[in-house]
């Protein structure tokens, strides 16, 4: 089987990412493997030949990107439905759905050469938002989209709906709304569970709620989840990803539901996500079931 064309795009901001790519270019080129960069990518480099990110999109079979998780979000909302296999390799932080780090660069792109990976496909949620009824405009989260409070500390009043049947106005700092694949970020800070990334449900997690019988909800994710803030004294504002965000009013309305299309994440053949959860949350504990 022949090698993927590959599209190689870094985040700028990080320091260390002209090392890192300059590696990884001499790592494809020694196995004879054709790549092409994004224009800021190249530029690091002084190359002139970088490309636009949908144009890169639509030439490559698989985009390697070189940054946290972070720079996955950025990228998914980027392209959208035009994402292409995405194998990250790890140049932020927690790096929770990253391939691996610029420590295993050299065995990352041999396994790539080799199409020596697998791929999983991780639900995106689309956030439709509606003023008087109008739709008004739509986003798309690989993680979450959340309802927070600003810089008050008063509780914020959040409704919510699922299905068009009401279940419960929430009384708390917020609510995230997340896939499988966000339940290792936010939400699970604010307390929610760690779901398997393969699972079909969309999980509604409030951020410390007034009362203690308000806990975490797993639904299916063909549910249409309904948000509304009824008036309050304070801001609410509306986060995609933790890279978007703006206030809302009582007018505004949201619809959350499964997207209809996936981000494809290249992953080991080698660790699972199970694996990758003892790596990064410090789990311990033997695996040996005689102790």
């Amino acid at each position: 089987m022949a090698a993927p064309r590959i599209g190689i795009i870094a985040n700028t901001q990080k320091p260390e990412a002209p090392e890192v790519l300059a590696r990884l270019r001499a790592a494809l080129a020694g196995m004879g493997i054709q790549y092409q960069l994004e224009c800021a990518t190249a530029a690091l480099l002084s190359d002139p030949g970088g490309l636009p990110i949908r144009e890169l999109a639509a030439r490559v079979d698989l985009l390697v990107l070189l940054g946290g998780d972070g720079t996955i979000l950025h990228l998914a909302k980027e392209l959208g439905a035009h994402v292409k296999p995405i194998a990250a390799i790890n140049i932020g932080t927690l790096g929770f759905l990253t391939l691996g780090t610029a420590d295993q660069l050299d065995e990352i792109a041999t396994r790539l050469a080799n199409r020596e990976f697998r791929t999983s496909h991780r639900s995106v949620i689309r956030v439709r938002t509606f003023l008087r009824d109008q739709l008004v405009d739509e986003g798309h989260a690989l993680n979450e989209v959340s309802f927070n409070r600003g810089p008050v500390t008063r509780l914020v009043k959040i409704e919510l709906r699922i299905n068009g049947d009401f279940v419960t106005r929430y009384g708390s700092d917020g609510l995230i709304i997340s896939t499988p694949t966000g339940s290792t970020a936010y939400s699970l800070s604010a307390g929610g569970p760690i779901i398997d990334p393969g699972s079909g449900v969309l999980l509604i997690t409030p951020v410390c709620p007034h009362s203690l019988s308000s806990r975490p909800l797993v639904v299916n994710d063909r549910s249409r989840i309904e948000i509304a803030a009824p008036a309050q004294r304070d801001e609410v504002f509306v986060t995609l990803d933790g890279q978007t965000s703006r206030p809302i009013t009582p007018e505004h309305r949201f619809e959350i539901e499964r997207a209809d299309f996936d981000v494809p994440l290249v992953t080991s053949l080698t660790s699972s996500f199970f694996q990758v959860l003892r790596q990064k949350l410090d789990w311990s504990g033997s695996n040996d079931a005689s102790s």
